[in-house]
């Protein structure tokens, strides 16, 4: 889950103190979680998958539907490599 957490911050182009100030939970919390002196919660991952719902489907299951809206960091990346070719 830390990966994934880690994937989804870098995707949107935040670090830890602008993932705080979205998802009101501290930047040391996000950092202990990515460096696995945590687990995630529910809590955090709520905080996640409300602030990108995007990629509530890949985050829980490592799935993806493009075609309702459910993404994963890469393809989240690719379209933005597409958007400036």
């Amino acid at each position: 889950m830390k990966e994934k957490i880690r994937a989804i911050r870098n995707a949107e182009g935040m670090n830890r103190t602008e993932l705080e100030a979205v998802t009101n939970i501290p930047a040391k919390t996000w950092a202990n979680i990515e460096n696995g002196q945590q687990k995630a919660n529910e809590d955090h991952l709520l905080a996640i998958t409300n602030a990108w719902p995007k990629y509530a489907l890949w985050l829980m299951t490592d799935q993806t539907a493009p075609e309702i809206g459910q993404i994963s960091p890469e393809i989240e990346a690719t379209r933005a490599k597409l958007k400036q070719a």
